[in-house]
């Protein structure tokens, strides 16, 4: 059977994507007109072109098309500022995952895409699981963390037992008085701010019930800090949280999320608006906590984003990791678009290094070791590609 080979497979989750292989003649766009996704054909669009711009060939598929290591049975191009489907075998070594393992289908079409070892995925598989996963986030950087522990079954007793040894954990923590009396009731493996919930630490019965309307999820419980006053931009008096996106070793961007006034939650999925800010106007606490986190994670050549809180009392905490973060943008805020457009052009010269990593012959091998006698430890080569 013959395939198109590219250099890049962009790899959409199915819940939120459309399959190019779908029966639908009316589906014309990978995600639905009208849905809360639409806004995404925009910005996959764009990430074809720049693709195309720096002369990649990339196709966008779902994991729901999966056949194989690095194979898709359809995908979608971008051609004239319009989408097209074509039910052909695809096929790249190198994999920009958009898609998280939440349920088992979709855990099984990530491990056969990644089955084998020629097939490069651009996030780092170890940061990948670290932040995937909320409890072994904490585990690792428990130092900087949120005090949080699973939920192993939706019954009373193991609520209880959950919430006590929370609490056991926060009244030895050195900020033990940030932790209120009201817990956070969150989906281990959840993202977007979607099945969070809140509740007074003594209602075990009123969690037992939310817990069993999702008895397919694994839960965690974390002390609720309030952070309302924490971190104030241009007076609003929000919970707000603080993301420092890093690739290279270095933070390339930086923004803040501010909840709806009355939430806690500042995903912009929950009514949150986002902000872009200058990395000066990030405090300096901030930015020293974050910089022990990259030291200790050790990934320079990953994509990653950390996002922070400061209590109401001035402490700092990690909320979570991702390493994947939106690329998406508010069509109504030009601001945002251009920081998120330039952050796609980032990626994808990341992803030109990956597909066409440079090769550097024996002659060359030794200039640059000369050269670094003389510039010092990190020798720039001619023909490596700038960041944007």
């Amino acid at each position: 059977m013959t395939k198109d080979i590219f250099d890049v497979l962009i790899v959409y989750s199915d819940r939120l994507a459309t399959s190019a292989n779908t029966l639908k003649d009316e589906a014309l766009l990978p995600f639905a007109k009208g849905s809360n996704s639409e806004s995404y054909n925009d910005v996959y669009g764009y990430f074809l072109k720049i693709c195309q711009k720096n002369r990649l060939k990339a196709a966008f598929t779902t994991s729901a098309d999966i056949i194989g290591a690095g194979k898709c049975q359809s995908y979608w191009l971008y051609k004239g500022n319009s989408w097209v489907k074509v039910k052909k075998t695809g096929y790249s070594k190198v994999i920009f995952d958009k898609f998280s393992p939440v349920n088992k289908k979709i855990k099984n079409s990530r491990s056969l895409l990644f089955s084998s070892k020629k097939i490069k995925p651009f996030n780092e598989p170890l940061l990948f699981d670290l932040f995937f996963d909320k409890q072994k986030t904490y585990k690792r950087l428990h130092q900087f963390s949120i005090p949080t522990v699973t939920i192993k079954k939706s019954t009373v007793k193991s609520v209880y037992r959950a919430c006590n040894t929370l609490r056991e954990i926060a009244r030895k923590h050195a900020h033990k008085e940030d932790f209120s009396d009201e817990i956070i009731i969150k989906d281990r493996f959840g993202a977007g701010g979607i099945n969070v919930y809140k509740f007074k630490v003594d209602q075990t019965k009123k969690i037992v019930e939310s817990l069993k309307k999702h008895n397919k999820r694994s839960f965690i419980v974390q002390s609720f800090i309030k952070f309302d006053k924490g971190f104030i931009y241009k007076n609003s008096l929000v919970s707000t949280d603080i993301r420092l996106i890093y690739l290279g070793g270095k933070i390339i961007q930086t923004y803040i999320r501010m909840a709806k006034a009355g939430d806690f939650r500042c995903n912009e999925h929950q009514g949150g608006i986002l902000k872009y800010i200058p990395k000066s106007q990030v405090p300096s606490n901030v930015l020293l906590t974050s910089d022990k986190i990259a030291k200790v994670l050790n990934k320079k050549s990953s994509l990653y984003a950390l996002d922070f809180i400061i209590s109401n009392k001035g402490n700092i905490y990690l909320l979570e990791g991702n390493t994947g973060p939106g690329l998406d943008w508010n069509l109504s805020n030009k601001e945002n678009k251009i920081e998120a457009q330039k952050l796609i052009r980032t990626i994808v010269k990341e992803l030109t290094k990956l597909a066409r990593p440079t090769k550097i012959t024996k002659k060359e091998s030794m200039n640059v070791a000369i050269d670094t006698s003389v510039i010092g430890e990190y020798p720039i080569l001619a023909n490596e590609p700038m960041l944007a």
